[in-house]
Order: C-alpha cells, then sequence, then structure tokens
C-alpha cells in the first residue's frame, strides 16, 4: 500500500540489470528505495534484480496511467534522451555529464527536475541536489586479502587502442565491460590487486579502493573528458588517487586508503537523507502539476473574478439610488449552537452592510447571544420555535422583497453578493432563486457546485444542491402553505419544493455565481426520510401517487412514477450499417434482454446486395413476423431519412432510435426509459452508454463543449458519481445523442423528425433534441438505462479547424443555447467538462451606468510576452472596472465566444485567424492582432521578402488593427495594414512585490539573462566573459554555448515565467550585461529586459541597438571587444556608483514602465476601436 505522503507513482528507465554496472544498478536500487520508503515505483526495464524490490512496469499498468490522466514521475537517466513516456513530472537523474556516455542531448524541458550522483556532473550549476545512492556490499568489498599478486587495467569508456601499453606493467589483467564480472567476482579479483590503472573516473575506481588496491590515474589522449581529477575524488570523501605509479606515490596512497571504508559507511545515512529529499521534492513538483492541471483552485478562481473596491462602491451607489431597491433578509439558522459560526456567517455580510443598508438579518437561535455595535442595527436573535412566526409578521408588515435562509458558518462572498443584488433588483419573474455555491468537503479542501439552470429530475435526485442558499420571494409567504408547520432543519428544501409544486418549474430562478462557502456536510445533513417524504409530497400533488424513491449508492433519489397508464408499444429502429455482426449483436441483444416486451423492431437496410446481410434480415424476420419488420431501401439513404422513413411505418406510439453499435447491458434497460418518457412534460429519454472497458461513452450532451456539443465524462468509470453527482443522477439536458434515444412519436413528427439536410449525424442529434426542447418538452437522460458499444469516444478537436457549413448554419440557428446551455454552466470549461473555467469570464453587473466595453483574448498564459503584453493589462484593468471580458485559451471554441460576446478580439497568434472569420460571421466585433517580431531571415532575403509580405498581409487581412511593440516593426509592417499602433511593453506590479536580498560578494556578481538570446547574441560578449573570468563572478540564467562553460562560474535554470521574478532577484547581481547583436529581429524587440533588470535595481550594460535607445539610465555600448571591456571595468572598479545608477533605474522604470493608471489608459485607447 502506497504512503499517503507519497502518492504519485515512478516509473524508472533503466537498461536491464547488470552487476557489472554501476550506473544500472544505481537506477534499479532506486526503484527498491522507493518503494522500501512507502512510494510506488517501477522500472521500464528487461532483467531486474530478484533480491531487490523493483517490479516491472506492464504495458496494461502504463495504459492506466495514460487513460485515467493519473499524474506519473519520469525518472530518466543522463543517457536518455526527450520524455519517451510522456510523463507530467520528469526527472533526470544525472549519473554522469550530459553526453558523455551516449553523446546525446538530454532535450530536457523547463520544468524537468535535475538530481546528479555526484558534485562533478552538476559542474557549475547552482543550488544542485544530490542523490547519491550506494549499492555496494561492504562485507564483499573489503580489504581480507593479504596476497596482492596482479596488476589492473580498467576500461570502459576508453578504447583499447588509447591506451599506451608499453608504460604499463607486463601481464597486466585488463577489467573490462566487454567480460563482465559479477560482483563478487569482482571483488576477489579487486582484493588481490597490487595497483590499478585507470584512463577514466569511475564506480569501479572506488571499489578497488576498498578493497586495499591503489589507483593510479592516467589520461588518454583525445578522452581527457573521462580522467580522473583532484575534483572528482571529492565525491568518494577526498580518499586519494596515485598520479603516477611510483613506490612513493603508491605508498601515500595506501596509506589513505582507509578514507574509502570511512566514506562509504557514512554515506549511507547521508544517502537516506538525499532520498527523502528526493521524493519531498519530486512529490512537491507532482502535486503542484496536479493543482495547476487537474484540481479545481477554487481559491485563485475567486480571486481572479473579484471586483475592485471602486466598481463595487459605484454598483451600490446605483443599487442604492433606485426608485425602490430591494430589501433582503437573511435568516440565519444556528443548527450547531455556535456563537463562533454566527459570527463567521455576519462578519462575512458586514461589509455588504455598509455598503447597502436594504440588508437585514434575522438568527434564529436558542441560545443567548448578545450583538455587538456592528450588527445591533440590522440584526435580530430570535427563537428557533418562532420561526414560522417570525416570517409571517414581517410578510404582513412587508419588511423585505427577498429572504435567503443559510445555516450559521457559512462565509457569504462579498462582492458576489453584490451581483446578486444586482440580479434580485432586476428579475421579478420568479418565486425562488437558487446560487451556485462552493462547497467545503470531507477532505477539508473547496470544491465548487457550479450547477445547471433548474432541472426538475435533477432536482429531485439530489436537492441538497439546489436549496443551500435559496433566495424566497415574499410573495409566496403570503399563502400560509409556504411557512406553516415548517422545520428549522428543512426549511430551504421544504419552501423550495413547496414552490415547485405550487408554482411551477419556470417559478425557479438560477443565479450564476458562487455566493457563499459552506460545509456541504452541515449544509447537507437533512435526514433521508424528511426528503422521501417531502419529495413523496411532491409526487402525490402531481398525481404520481403509486411512486417509489429510491436511493442509490451516490446519495441520490431514484423516482419509479410508477404510472396509471397502459404500457406503450415501442417502435425500436435499427438502421443496418453493412456490418451484420454489429447488426446481429444489437438485435439479438434487444430480444434477449428486455424485460419490457412491449416492442416491435424495424430494421431499416440499403445492403441487401451483401449476401450475408440479406440472408440474415430474411433469417431474423421469420423469428416473429409481428415484432420483427425489414425494410429494405434499394437506395443508400442517409441515417436521418432513415429514420424518418421507419418513423412513418412505424405502429408504435413511442420510437426508440438504437444505433447498431449500441446493445442491451441488462434486462431493464427499455422499461427504465419509458418510466420517464410516459410522463407529459417528457419528449425523450437518453440511456448511459458504455464501452466494453465500463468507460462512459456517452451520457447526454453538454451543448457548446469543444464545438457545437459533446458528451461529458468521456472515459470515466461507469459507476463514477460524476461532477456534482450528476453521472449518478437522472436530469435533463438540452440535447441527447440518439444513440438509445426514446421519443414521443407524436413529439417526433410535430418536429418534424430528423433534419435530413445534417449529413453531419452529431449535428442531426443536437438539432433534433433543441427542437424538441423548443416544442415545450424535456429530455431525461438516466443513468438507469446502459447500453454499451465497442466504438471509441472521439473527442471534439476544433482547435485551428475552421466551421464546416453545417455547423456553422447550426450556430446560426441555435447559437444562443448552445453558447449557454442551460443544463450546464458558464463557469464550467467549454473545452475540458465540468471543470472549472480556469479563465477569466465576464462579470454580469446589470445595475452598472453603462456598459463596460468588453474585449476577449486569446492567450495560453505561459508565453511571457502574452502575460506582459495581454493577461497582465486586462486583469488590472478589469480589476479597476475599465473593462469587461474574458481570457481564454489558444483552444477556444465558437461557444466561448458566443458567451462572452465581445467587442473586441486580440491575439498574438495569427493561425487564429481562420476562427476570427468565424467569429466575425457569427457577431461583428474589432479583432486585433499584437505582433512582436518578425522573421528576420525573410527580409535579408530580398528574394523572398515579397513573398513574405504578401503572406503577412494575407494572415492579417482578418484583423481590423494590428499592434506592435516597437517602431521598427511598425515601420517594416506598415505596407501589409492600414492601421499599425505601437504600444510598449509594461511590468506588472508583481515586480514591485520582489524579496531582494543585500548583496557583499568579494568580487561583483554580474549576470546574463540567456533566454531569449541567439548564438550570435553571446558570441559577441563570449572574448569578454573569458578575459573577466578572474575579476567577476558569472552567474548565467539559461543556456550558453558549450565553449563558455569553463567561464561560467553559476548556471541556473530557468524554472518557468511563474518562478521567473523571484529567481532573478535571487541571482543578487551587482550588475548584469544584456548583448543583442545589430540585426532586424533584435531591432523589433522591446526593452523589457532592461525593465526587468531595473526594477530589481540591477545596473546593465546593454548593446547600443535601436530596441534598447531611449530614456533609461543604461550604460549601451558599441558592440565591440574594447567599449564592452571598458564598461566592463568601469563598473567592476567602482561597484558603489554602479548601484547608484541602478537605483536611478529602478526610480524611472516604477515611475514610467509599470502597469498604472496612466499606462493602463493608453493601452485601453490602443485596444478599443476608435
Amino acid at each position: 500500500m502506497m504512503n499517503k505522503k507519497f502518492k504519485y507513482p515512478y516509473l524508472i528507465t533503466a537498461p536491464g540489470y547488470i552487476e557489472s554496472s554501476l550506473g544500472i544498478q544505481v537506477m534499479h536500487r532506486l526503484c527498491h528505495l522507493i518503494n522500501q520508503h512507502g512510494g510506488e515505483a517501477y522500472v521500464v526495464s528487461s532483467l531486474t534484480n530478484p533480491e531487490w524490490n523493483t517490479p516491472q512496469l506492464t504495458i496494461e499498468k502504463y495504459n492506466e496511467y495514460k487513460e485515467s490522466g493519473k499524474v506519473f514521475i519520469a525518472i530518466y537517466p543522463e543517457i536518455e534522451s526527450g520524455n519517451p513516456l510522456e510523463a507530467p513530472v520528469c526527472v533526470r537523474y544525472m549519473l554522469n555529464k550530459e553526453g558523455v556516455m551516449n553523446g546525446n542531448n538530454i532535450d530536457a524541458g523547463e520544468d524537468d527536475l535535475f538530481f546528479f550522483y555526484r558534485q562533478e556532473f552538476a559542474e557549475n550549476e547552482a543550488n544542485a541536489n544530490l542523490l547519491m545512492i550506494s549499492t555496494y556490499d561492504l562485507s564483499v568489498f573489503c580489504d581480507d586479502v593479504a596476497e596482492k599478486d596482479l596488476d589492473l587495467l580498467y576500461l570502459n569508456r576508453v578504447p583499447r587502442n588509447a591506451v599506451d601499453f608499453s608504460t604499463l606493467p607486463e601481464n597486466i589483467k585488463v577489467l573490462s565491460m566487454k567480460q563482465p564480472l559479477s560482483l563478487n567476482e569482482l571483488a576477489k579479483v579487486l582484493k588481490r590487486g597490487r595497483v590499478m590503472y585507470s584512463y577514466e573516473s569511475s564506480g569501479t575506481c572506488a571499489l578497488a579502493g576498498l578493497c586495499g588496491c591503489p589507483v593510479v590515474a592516467r589520461v588518454a589522449l583525445g578522452y581527457e573528458k573521462y580522467a580522473i581529477t583532484e575534483h572528482t575524488s571529492k565525491d568518494v570523501g577526498n580518499a586519494d588517487v596515485a598520479w603516477d605509479d611510483s613506490p612513493q606515490e603508491l605508498e601515500r596512497v595506501k596509506a589513505n586508503l582507509y578514507k574509502y571504508k570511512e566514506f562509504f559507511e557514512g554515506l549511507e545515512s547521508v544517502s537516506n537523507q538525499q532520498i527523502f529529499t528526493f521524493l519531498d521534492i519530486t512529490q512537491d513538483k507532482a502535486q503542484d502539476f496536479y493543482d495547476s492541471n487537474y484540481k479545481e483552485n477554487v481559491v485563485r478562481w475567486v480571486e481572479q473574478q473579484t471586483l475592485s473596491p471602486e466598481r463595487v462602491a459605484l454598483v451600490s451607489k446605483n443599487i442604492n439610488e433606485l426608485v425602490s431597491p430591494q430589501t433582503i433578509y437573511v435568516c440565519i439558522y444556528d443548527s450547531s449552537k455556535s456563537w463562533h459560526a454566527v459570527l463567521t456567517t455576519l462578519e462575512s455580510l458586514l461589509p455588504v452592510n455598509r455598503m447597502y443598508s436594504r440588508l437585514n438579518c434575522i438568527v434564529f437561535t436558542d441560545e443567548k447571544y448578545t450583538l455587538s455595535k456592528d450588527f445591533d442595527s440590522w440584526v435580530s436573535l430570535h427563537e428557533t420555535t418562532k420561526l414560522s412566526a417570525t416570517i409571517k409578521d414581517i410578510t404582513i408588515e412587508q419588511c423585505f422583497n427577498w429572504l435567503q435562509y443559510v445555516r450559521a458558518g457559512v462565509t457569504f462572498i462579498a462582492d458576489r453578493f453584490f451581483s446578486a443584488m444586482c440580479y434580485l433588483n432586476k428579475v421579478s419573474e420568479y418565486s425562488a432563486i437558487y446560487p451556485d455555491k462552493i462547497f467545503i468537503n470531507d477532505s477539508d479542501e473547496l470544491e465548487s457546485a457550479f450547477l445547471p439552470n433548474f432541472s426538475i429530475d435533477y432536482f429531485l435526485g439530489y436537492p441538497h444542491a439546489f436549496f443551500v442558499g435559496c433566495f424566497f420571494h415574499q410573495s409566496i409567504f403570503r399563502d400560509n402553505i409556504f411557512y406553516n408547520e415548517v422545520l428549522p432543519d428543512s426549511f430551504d428544501f421544504d419552501i423550495l419544493i413547496r414552490v415547485v409544486t405550487e408554482k411551477g418549474n419556470s417559478s425557479i430562478g438560477h443565479f450564476p455565481e458562487p455566493l457563499l462557502i459552506s460545509d456541504s456536510k452541515k449544509e447537507l445533513n437533512i435526514d433521508s426520510s424528511k426528503i422521501e417524504q417531502l419529495v413523496g409530497r411532491y409526487l402525490s400533488e402531481k398525481g404520481y401517487v403509486n411512486s417509489l424513491i429510491l436511493h442509490n449508492a451516490s446519495g441520490g433519489c431514484r423516482i419509479v412514477y410508477g404510472h396509471n397508464k397502459d404500457l406503450p408499444k415501442i417502435s425500436i429502429i435499427v438502421i443496418d450499417n453493412g456490418n451484420v455482426s454489429l447488426l446481429q449483436r444489437c438485435v439479438m441483444g434487444v430480444l434477449e434482454k428486455s424485460k419490457y416486451t412491449h416492442y416491435e423492431v424495424l430494421i431499416l437496410s440499403c445492403y441487401t446486395e451483401i449476401e450475408e446481410n440479406r440472408y440474415w434480415l430474411e433469417e431474423v424476420s421469420k423469428i416473429d413476423p409481428n415484432r420483427i419488420k425489414v425494410i429494405l431501401s434499394p437506395y443508400q439513404e442517409s441515417r436521418a431519412r432513415l429514420n424518418n422513413i421507419a418513423a412513418n411505418q412505424a405502429s408504435g406510439d413511442y420510437l426508440l432510435l438504437l444505433d447498431v453499435a449500441v446493445f442491451p447491458v441488462h434486462d431493464e434497460w427499455l422499461e427504465n426509459l419509458v418510466n420517464h418518457c410516459l410522463r407529459d412534460d417528457v419528449g425523450c429519454v437518453g440511456s448511459k452508454v458504455i464501452n466494453l472497458n465500463k468507460k462512459i461513452y456517452s451520457a447526454g450532451m453538454v451543448l457548446g463543449l469543444n464545438g457545437v456539443g459533446e458528451s461529458p465524462f468521456l472515459g470515466s468509470d461507469y459507476l463514477a458519481p460524476g461532477y456534482m453527482h450528476r453521472l449518478a443522477i437522472e436530469q435533463n439536458y438540452s440535447a441527447l445523442p440518439l444513440l438509445c434515444l426514446l421519443v414521443k412519436r407524436s413529439v417526433y413528427q410535430y418536429v418534424g423528425g430528423v433534419d435530413e439536410s445534417l449529413a453531419e449525424g452529431y449535428l442531426a442529434d443536437i438539432d433534433l433534441s433543441l427542437k424538441i426542447r423548443d416544442a415545450g418538452y424535456l429530455s431525461v437522460w438516466t443513468p438507469y438505462s446502459i447500453v454499451a458499444t465497442d466504438l471509441s469516444p472521439e473527442k471534439n478537436d476544433r482547435n485551428n479547424e475552421a466551421c464546416s457549413e453545417q455547423e456553422r448554419a447550426i450556430y446560426h440557428k441555435w447559437g444562443d443555447i448552445i453558447a449557454n446551455d442551460p443544463a450546464y454552466n458558464k463557469n464550467l470549461s467549454l473545452t475540458r467538462d465540468y471543470r472549472i473555467e480556469k479563465y477569466i469570464r465576464p462579470r454580469e453587473l446589470s445595475l452598472e451606468p453603462q456598459r463596460l466595453p468588453r474585449i476577449m483574448l486569446f492567450s495560453g498564459g505561459c508565453n511571457p510576452i502574452e502575460i506582459y503584453r495581454l493577461d497582465e493589462p486586462f486583469y488590472k484593468m478589469r480589476y479597476n472596472g475599465m473593462v469587461e471580458g474574458a481570457v481564454a485559451s489558444d483552444s477556444l471554441v465558437i461557444s466561448d465566444f458566443l458567451q462572452t460576446k465581445p467587442d473586441v478580439i486580440i491575439t498574438q497568434n495569427y493561425i487564429q485567424s481562420r476562427k476570427i472569420i468565424d467569429f466575425k460571421s457569427m457577431k461583428d466585433c474589432f479583432s486585433i492582432y499584437d505582433m512582436n517580431y518578425y522573421e528576420s531571415r525573410n527580409f535579408d532575403d530580398s528574394k523572398n521578402k515579397k513573398e513574405y509580405l504578401n503572406k503577412i498581409k494575407e494572415n492579417l487581412a482578418s484583423f481590423d488593427r494590428v499592434i506592435v511593440g516597437a517602431e521598427a516593426l511598425a515601420e517594416q509592417y506598415g505596407r501589409v495594414h492600414h492601421d499599425i499602433q505601437v504600444l510598449p511593453t509594461y511590468l506588472p506590479h508583481f515586480w514591485n512585490d520582489l524579496a531582494l536580498k543585500g548583496r557583499g560578494s568579494d568580487k561583483p556578481r554580474v549576470g546574463c539573462i540567456t533566454l531569449d538570446l541567439s548564438d550570435e547574441d553571446i558570441e559577441l560578449v563570449s572574448n569578454v566573459i573569458r578575459d573577466f573570468f578572474h575579476h567577476v563572478t558569472w552567474v548565467f540564467l539559461g543556456a550558453y554555448p558549450p565553449k563558455l562553460k569553463p567561464f561560467i562560474h553559476e548556471y541556473h535554470r530557468y524554472h518557468g515565467f511563474t518562478h521567473y521574478p523571484q529567481q532573478l532577484a535571487s541571482l543578487n547581481l551587482d550588475f548584469a550585461i544584456a548583448p543583442l547583436a545589430d540585426n532586424h529581429a533584435n531591432r523589433a524587440r522591446s526593452n523589457i529586459r532592461l525593465l526587468e533588470f531595473g526594477i530589481c535595481g540591477i545596473p546593465v550594460i546593454c548593446s547600443d541597438v535601436l530596441c534598447y535607445k531611449g530614456s533609461l539610465s543604461v550604460n549601451a555600448v558599441k558592440n565591440r571587444y574594447k567599449d564592452w571591456s571598458s564598461a566592463m571595468s568601469q563598473y567592476i572598479h567602482d561597484v558603489d556608483s554602479a548601484r547608484k545608477v541602478g537605483a536611478v533605474l529602478k526610480s524611472e522604470v516604477q515611475e514610467n514602465w509599470m502597469l498604472n493608471q496612466k499606462n493602463l489608459e493608453i493601452i485601453k485607447k490602443i485596444w478599443l476601436p476608435r
């Protein structure tokens, strides 16, 4: 059983286990140690050590990880390139320097973790993580043989022909991987060794020392990189080696051989500490990946959506100035008899009350509390026994417009309450309104509860989701039925179901924003018998006196209606697709697995020319001619056409459209569909479709998901409850697929059947469902009718793909409901079902004095230029109430666009131009392309320049404006677009919050950020780096040419933009260099690197190129050695003066180059059409 702390598994790639390779042993041993310490690890290897706990990874286990989306950690030795296991988290275990063993480039990702077996392998890397794993058995490798009679030579990476054997003793014994020895055999040889010559640093040298055999270090011409050095000896506790084979040198080394044993005896405790550090770091990395990609980060989502105090104040002012603003009473039930819980709720409402005086509270409690002055003017205390009487009194006195009921301990999200007040002051058609909420789950984590618009079937099946935080209109309390004999424990549910019973489904509204945070265990703790009683009362009122209420495994209710009607005849329609085996399985499954027997089967076929099909159709029709009918068509017809033909010839009152690739898996599948379809308000009912691996193939359809629509929960376990139990509860969807759909024949005919002009099948399914909905009928999906298929689910991938004509037609016909599916929620993603949309969505504040300009950005949120130029300016403007809108990923679908209804769309990817054309065909909007680079080789090549410009012109034709970050770009592209604007790049305010350390090293620390530098840029200063090696400490963040490695003192890996600001600040630089070659590409750059250094107070020496010209206090030099050298010397000899320049630069950046209000106004002006 895996330790809960180490919950993410490890997959370790390694060659097959052999005792003659220390590196291979280490990889296998690491797997063993992870498992020994309570983790879960597998080796990807052909052979393992049977004495170690190293299970081999099976293809089944790997597929389980991949298909489930489970986060796992791959550990690759340095001989492995890339990420062959496609792991979410990669660890590089450096058992040698990169490329030494295989000559390969590791091709690591920027998020990869690095661990080094020895310090020498880390070279100049700063803050290197070490992981030294000993595989040596000191009882085997020990000096217990007195007679030393062998001279040894160790060869592995150095070939024999590189060794001058004339300089070695005669009859020397060669230890080579070509003739590998077992560990026991190797120990016996080493114990007899007088001396071992080695041309390379290796673990075998340490084993020789343990066995009392001194090692003589040699260097082979051309293989110097493998040689033993004084530095490598540090990795075995400074145990010495001989630098020649003179008797005096050998005696010196023999006297120190004891250090090997001391080192390896102490290594075990060091190794244990390092393995735990390794586990902590790698598990934290995997948890971060899970949190970013899978876990709902509800707190961050709420923070992103928060309104500024200024915007809240403006909205509050407008509400208070209404002719008759709504008065709201919040009733707080002290169910836990806790003043702390009551106070938590009241304090969360305090900022709302201070800005909106028409908010009042009643606390229903049996305890004696004293209210402080913060609350005594708007909060009153009443006994719980007087709940009904109190509500009656305030209704008669007309004290309120809306009453809300919550349990003490609930925390209101203040600015969401202001949004709710806007909503409540606008609507008048509802008797009750339920909000979205955030629950604290059993693990004390926050999880969203984002609900659909009112769904009667979902409500009856899982009422807990709806009643928490409900608002009730005062008009309903004029009727005694709404508060007589209502108990505090179930007040909100009782009132809500009475409203549904008396006023109907259309009287229930939905406020689609999370209004409060609540403990789900407390809020949902209503006795199941009480729920059964209230739901039963509703069913009786609706005439279902024989109904049954059953409870499912997920805690929800299942309704069996017990209809007082004759069971209708069902016409089951199956369309032959030419595959007779599928047809047999489908039809015979119906005949053999249907407890409901009042049906006929209509088989429509266009494949009579296939003898096997024709023969089987003839035979099956003989089984029961009254029940099984075969309809043959001489022509190839569409599925839609054949369904309509069958519907006209069917004799049943209900049609079951059954895909030929689908078959029943239990005998109640059909009667569970009929259970709902007999209801007067239902038009069609759909089944849960699973594949042969018991995974979800189809579970209803979410409109707008990954295009026009798609099934949610694809690939989930068929018994999983799903988000808010939506995979386990009967509910109403806006659209259902025709895989297994029961529909009233009269309704089918009324809406005109399936649209035969829609060749793309799933579009016809959606169109039929929406026509049924438009006719006033419900579509019900039930998880209790399960059918199966061996089809593979096909997720729509519409990224960078233009709409088809038929899709465009569906969008035009049904665009509003596709973009705002009432069975889904606007806060949930349209590219990842039932995940909170991590990108910004517009906030609806209907009482703002004027509609804010609405902007939609395409941004992946990972590229620093997108963050600087798009994301951060938008977030800041939105917070300040300057604009509204959305930030969406590059996988944006048209439904996102239709939902946001932007006035302006902005992207940095002109590949999106096809999407922009689609968008503008749906809704007119202003489109902007933010351009920040160009390909210099095309401008330098006069032959291709014209062709390149024409291509750019074509790509930009769909944009109304082009924004560039530099004048050089504006000049170059002025000929390809009619509206080009220059907009500088500004620094977000998170750069102001960095923790800067004091500088005080002996030599100046000089930094260079190479993240976006070319080899040409770095070559400009390569001689400067070399010549000033002894005068400064060179600190590089990012890669550099290998030839500079001897001169770089510290190398820091880039950990991604999220960590970059603090990473830069932590380098503690005295000054920095920013070299750029003077070429087209660099002239068009922004000065952002200077701004980053500047905000950290780091003085800069930079190339005197166009992009770095301006008013900033930097030392710009010509790209000549003497100028760079002179500037370096100046700063080295007067660091204090340099620091003063850095302080001036910081002040300039803070004053002119931050995203302050002045610069936001500049951005807004350029972003909006004139």
